[in-house]
Order: structure tokens, then sequence, then C-alpha cells
């Protein structure tokens, strides 16, 4: 793993103590050291901001304070990883687990710098040490089915995202990617339903739309595929991919004019974009 170097040291943390000193204008008695609780609330709000390096000076001293407590070696993972630290990150997430086996987010930051790296095994590993600790996260659910997906272990991801959707009913998110192992699995029917369920909950999506679209017109249900491709370029007009295959549906409905006009809309295509509806044809494709 290549790392990013920001070179945290000792003469930094001093220096950032010192500045901090100078810029505070609170009474004399409000002048000491920060506990290991507020010095890891300070981190947090610090990366809330973007301002991660600083963070990490938070955090650091947080640990230095306190290096028996899991939450702040796992926060310092988590500011590392972010920062592009990953070996850093790995240590920190270790030593949490060292300290605390059974913490399901130290298992789930190793499983992310794991999957950066293309360590798919590894990853699927620590996600599942995730879930079996947070069994009810559909979050880590959601990343566990979709590294095992990307390992072959199709009917295993599936479980895993039925989970996330049982979690979660009212989540277009999980519903959208529960189609898509489905529909990855040749289960169309299930796939419609699942897709139907996130436009449902999340209307604005085009792509779920558009996705949903595809499927009905992989199923053969043209006139549905028609209304659903519809939406999609309702809510994303500018997008010529869109407009293609909305023309190829009205061409197979039968209407000439309308798949003529929006043929017409997609227009000459950049090589992205020519990509892009090649990609798309594919998966509505029986």
């Amino acid at each position: 793993m290549e790392d990013k170097q920001f070179g945290h040291t000792e003469r930094d943390e001093a220096r950032f103590d010192e500045r901090m000193r100078r810029n505070s204008a609170t009474p004399e008695e409000e002048k000491r050291e920060p506990t290991a609780y507020e010095r890891a609330q300070i981190g947090d709000c610090l990366c809330d901001e973007g301002r991660v390096e600083d963070a990490i000076i938070h955090y650091r001293k947080a640990v230095k304070m306190e290096g028996n407590n899991a939450h702040y070696r796992e926060r310092l993972g988590d500011a590392y990883a972010y920062s592009e630290e990953s070996v850093k990150a790995v240590g920190e997430y270790r030593r949490a687990l060292k300290l605390n086996p059974r913490r399901a987010e130290p298992h789930f930051g190793l499983a992310e710098v794991y999957r950066r790296y293309g360590k798919l095994n590894a990853a699927v590993a620590s996600y599942r040490k995730a879930v079996q600790y947070n069994p009810l996260n559909p979050f880590y659910r959601y990343k566990l089915g979709d590294a095992l997906a990307q390992i072959g272990l199709l009917e295993e991801a599936i479980v895993n995202l039925e989970i996330a959707v049982q979690v979660t009913e009212t989540d277009g998110f999980y519903h959208f990617w529960l189609g898509d192992l489905y529909a990855i699995a040749g289960r169309i029917g299930d796939a419609i339903i699942e897709m139907q369920q996130a436009t449902i909950f999340a209307p604005r999506d085009s792509y779920y739309n558009l996705r949903l679209g595809m499927l009905y017109l992989r199923a053969g249900y043209v006139n549905d595929a028609v209304n659903a491709l519809e939406r999609a370029v309702k809510l994303k007009p500018r997008d010529r991919a869109y407009h293609a295959i909305l023309a190829d549906a009205y061409q197979q409905q039968g209407s000439v004019r309308e798949a003529i006009a929006h043929y017409r809309r997609a227009g000459r295509m950049d090589d992205y974009d020519a990509i892009t509806l090649e990609k798309l044809r594919r998966m509505s494709e029986k």
C-alpha cells in the first residue's frame, strides 16, 4: 500500500497547540489542557469541516491520553484512512480491535482500506466481521453484498441486501441495489419489483427510473418501459444516452415519430456518452 505522507510529528503537534493557545481569548481559568474526550470531539468537528490534518493531531492527543480507548483509536484510523495514510489507518484499526475485538466499526474500516487496494477477499472477511457485530446496519450489509458480488458469491450477496431492505424498508437506495443484484442473477421479476420500490421511495432519482425502464424492456413490457423512461428523461433532459434509450423503447413500441424525435435529441455523442449508451443497451437486452 502506498501512502500519502503528511508527517505528523511531535513538533507539528506542539506548534498546533501553541497556535491554539495564541488564538484563544478565553479566561485564564478556562485555559487548561483539553481532556481526551474533548480532543476527540474537536477532532470530529474538524473532520466535519474537512480539516482532517488538524483533526489527526487532536485524535493523536486523545490516544496518547487514553491509549486503551478503542473508540479514539478507531477515529484516528478513520482520519488516517481519509488522508490516504492507509498503513497508519490499518495499525490503528488493529490496535482498536485488540482492545475490543467485538467492535464493528474497526472491522468495517479495515474492510474499506483492503477494498481500496483491491484485496477483495480480505475486505469480505472484515465486512463479515462488521456485520457479525452489527447485524442491523444496512450500509454494512450493502458493502458486504457488493464485495461478495464482485468475487462471485452472488447468492450470499443477495441475502445481505435482502436483510438491508428489511431493516430500511423505505430507503430507495437499498431497494435499487437489491434489484440490481436480482437482475445480475437473472431474476427479472424480482428485480422489477425492487426497482419499482426504489422509484417509489426516491421518485426524483432519474437513474432509478432509467434502470426500471430498462428492466421492463428486458422483460418485454414495452409500454411500461416507455412510461418509466419518459420519467427518467423528464428528470434528466440533457442526458443524450437517456434520450437514445427512450428512442429505442419508442421504436420497439412502434412509435416511430417519437423515436426519431428522441434519436435527434440524443444527437452526436462524445466517446464517454457512446460508451455509456452501449453499456445501458447491453443491460436492457433480454
